[in-house]
């Protein structure tokens, strides 16, 4: 085993401090007492760790009810059993890549996708408290909703939730979403207000006319973000961009009617050509600004971890 070569007696270990120093030199341990492996256990979640414990005797069930995540063998004994979150039915260690690669692939594809429906909630919330206060109607039929959720947030995430991923999970669950989910969910609110003043104001377009900027704006919106999530590209993420990006100007093109969406005018092409540049400079820069300061922020709270 690798790391054998640096063993220790844990009835040398007399306090806290052996132990948590005996955690950081040493890879194996003998002659532990129970409530020994409890305390390893403590001492690496102090350290910010995330603790897995495997057993099968009564001796590892206080170690296994102070873990993140506790395994028990179907062999062992009852009580651990009992106390295990997880049971090893096949009684082989060999499986556990298998499990924390699933887990991984789990956590990872549903914080992506949760990124999509969140965006989607996020727009809205502001867009409907917006439009109390503002003089314009609502720009957004329910149809038209259902084609931007379909193509934007649906097929996405049908096929993010079934690949492969085994990235080690880094950071809060929520915390990974809601950053990926902010930079949408502004540059949507900020170009649907910059379409209705424009539109109403400027160009004196019709509500059929607004409504079909702010459909398309959105769905512009929506594939910046599925690109962002998408990367590295691989032959299923490039599909499915295509897929994205060709289903939207399909429905709208072929189906008109049945999405409310109006032609285009010359004005119109101008001033969505025009918006959904500015939208897509800013929602990729503001992107990889609040992901640098969220990688940072992970980063320190780790190293803080390690020093401490």
């Amino acid at each position: 085993m690798e790391g054998a070569e640096r063993f220790v007696d844990a009835t040398t270990l007399k306090t806290e401090s052996d132990v948590e120093r005996a955690l950081v030199c040493d890879s194996v341990f003998g002659r532990v007492r129970p409530e020994q492996k409890k305390q390893f256990v403590l001492a690496l979640q102090k350290a910010g760790h995330t603790v897995a414990m495997t057993g099968d005797g009564v001796n590892d069930t206080l170690a296994l009810k102070a873990a993140d995540c506790s395994i028990a063998m179907a062999s062992g004994s009852d009580a651990a059993r009992n106390v295990a979150q997880l049971v090893l039915v096949d009684n082989d260690f060999a499986s556990m890549p298998k499990v924390v690669a699933e887990g991984r692939r789990s956590i990872n594809n549903l914080q992506r996708s949760a990124s999509l429906f969140l965006v989607k909630t996020l727009l809205s919330i502001a867009v409907a408290l917006l439009f109390i206060a503002a003089p314009w109607q609502y720009p957004f039929q329910p149809i038209q909703m259902t084609l931007i959720s379909a193509f934007t947030i649906g097929i996405p995430s049908f096929v993010f939730a079934l690949e492969p991923n085994r990235e080690r999970i880094r950071g809060r669950f929520l915390g990974n979403v809601v950053v990926r989910s902010i930079p949408g969910a502004i540059c949507s609110v900020c170009y649907i207000l910059v379409a209705n003043i424009a539109g109403y104001y400027l160009m004196r377009l019709d509500y059929e006319q607004v409504s079909t900027l702010c459909v398309l704006l959105t769905s512009w919106i929506g594939c910046n973000l599925v690109i962002r999530l998408s990367m590295p590209f691989t032959a299923i993420r490039a599909a499915l961009l295509v897929v994205v990006v060709g289903g939207t100007a399909g429905a709208c093109l072929l189906m008109p009617n049945v999405f409310c969406i109006a032609p285009l005018t010359p004005g119109m092409w101008l001033l969505y050509g025009i918006v959904a540049t500015i939208s897509a400079v800013a929602f990729h820069a503001l992107y990889l600004k609040l992901e640098a300061l969220h990688a940072a922020r992970i980063r320190r709270a780790e190293q803080g971890f390690a020093s401490d």
